[in-house]
């Protein structure tokens, strides 16, 4: 509703990056105002999502989600600005230059997050790994 509220406002340009960084910082606004410190409840993928096959075999489904759940928990130990980043780019696909603008920084910020972000995210599931050896 916002983006067609302020539709006078788009100067042209990308109009993904324009609308998704209106729900962006709506999103962020009514988080902020709406949602007490650490009562977040984190987006179950297993939950939500069809099972393709359901002949897996069990060990190889164990595996699997136990692979997701610790990639879930390393991007989730992310500061949001690096987590942000990398989902904007590696799950939605997105150009440095979207990114850039949804975020509303350089594209130079953009590829330091990204560096930042995957050297985190490297660190912290090598950790991850290590512990379960």
């Amino acid at each position: 509703m916002r983006a067609f509220r302020f539709f006078d406002g788009y100067q042209g340009g990308n109009m993904r990056a324009w609308l998704l960084t209106i729900v962006r910082n709506t999103c962020y606004t009514w988080l902020h105002q709406n949602r007490p410190p650490d009562s977040a409840e984190v987006f179950d993928e297993e939950i939500h999502s069809v099972e393709i096959s359901g002949s897996a075999n069990p060990e190889i489904m164990a595996l699997a989600s136990a692979d997701k759940e610790t990639l879930r928990r390393a991007l989730e130990d992310l500061p949001d600005v690096y987590r942000e980043a990398l989902v904007l780019r590696e799950l939605e696909g997105m150009s440095y230059k979207e990114i850039a603008d949804i975020m509303s920084v350089s594209m130079g910020t953009v590829m330091s997050r990204l560096a930042r972000g995957r050297t985190r995210l490297r660190e912290s599931l090598s950790m991850s790994l290590g512990k379960e050896s």
